[in-house]
């Protein structure tokens, strides 16, 4: 069985922000797995409430980390969260189709919209 020719992806292909992105996302995600083993890391991870207390526990761990880096990485998973949520308020149900899904589809006998067969419905109503 032959593998998938998949392309590795390589620190020549990304632009110096990409870079920057994914090298700040592997350090802070190298600190979260340390501090699921330090149990002293993660108090003081939890315990930091600004970027640059959390980048001064990075830097004393030996994680090579910036305000910036952080604030480039947050706006970027915002516009990305964005981008992503805009993609589902595209998929809205119009009335029409509200109306038969919550309303089980049209009912045979009386070829009105929303009811279903057992629905309390009386027919010619």
């Amino acid at each position: 069985m032959s593998q998938p020719n998949i392309k590795q992806l390589k620190a020549e292909d990304l632009s110096a922000e990409e870079l920057r992105l994914q090298k700040a996302q592997q350090a802070i995600d190298e600190l979260y797995m340390a501090a699921n083993s330090d149990e002293t890391l993660k108090k003081q991870l939890d315990a930091a409430t600004s970027s640059e207390s959390f980048v001064e526990i990075a830097t004393r761990q030996g994680y090579e980390l910036t305000v910036a880096d952080i604030e480039m990485l947050l706006r970027h998973n915002q516009e990305q969260a964005q981008l992503h949520s805009d993609e589902f308020n595209d998929d809205e149900l119009s009335e029409q189709e509200l109306e038969l899904v919550a309303g089980g589809g049209p009912n045979p006998k009386t070829k009105r919209p929303g009811r279903c067969h057992g629905s309390s419905e009386v027919d010619g109503i």
